[in-house]
């Protein structure tokens, strides 16, 4: 990926014009709209600053590949929390690097016959992704309940679940993602 694209991509994923983002800066919208096609270089004080106002680092905007541990999440590395008297073991998967993250994925163990009610995250505006890899768990959002089995997914637009309870005979895991990261 080119620098003109990381720039782009990182500037609408802060849902900012080229516009909004040249006043910051300090330069025209021009300047950046050909940067991001790649017909201008930057000085440095001049990428320094697009870093800093997409909340980034001139590392991610202009080594030509990303440290490993910026993009893969070892086993080592997952921040776990118990819930509910070990009922309910969330992995926060803590990606590293200086960057704005939209989202924060998590895997969950519920055990069988488990039932949680904390669930409430720190941003009540959020959205909510689960994907269930085992298991079968119903979802509590409000007084509607979902049920999901291995291989469902459900997305929470609107209201977030409120509990989790393993309906199942085993174990039950899945992937949980929160966006914007609440955690």
């Amino acid at each position: 990926m080119t620098l003109g694209e990381r720039i782009k991509k990182l500037r609408l994923n802060n849902e900012m014009s080229v516009r909004h983002l040249a006043e910051k800066v300090g330069v025209t919208a021009s300047f950046i709209y050909q940067l991001e096609q790649n017909k201008v270089s930057p000085s440095f004080s001049t990428l320094k600053s697009i870093a800093t106002h997409l909340n980034t680092s001139m590392s991610l905007l202009v080594e030509d590949q990303l440290p490993e541990e910026w993009v893969i999440v070892r086993l080592d590395r997952r921040k776990k929390i118990v819930l509910d008297n070990d009922l309910l073991n969330l992995e926060v998967l803590t990606f590293l690097g200086y960057r704005d993250k939209k989202m924060q994925p998590m895997v969950f163990h519920l055990k069988a016959g488990g039932k949680t009610d904390e669930v409430d995250f720190v941003n009540e505006q959020r959205e909510d992704f689960i994907y269930l890899l085992q298991g079968k768990v119903e979802v509590a959002v409000n007084k509607t309940k979902y049920i999901l089995e291995q291989g469902d997914a459900a997305y929470f637009i609107f209201d977030a679940p409120s509990s989790i309870e393993n309906i199942g005979q085993e174990e039950a895991s899945g992937l949980w993602i929160i966006s914007p990261p609440g955690i």
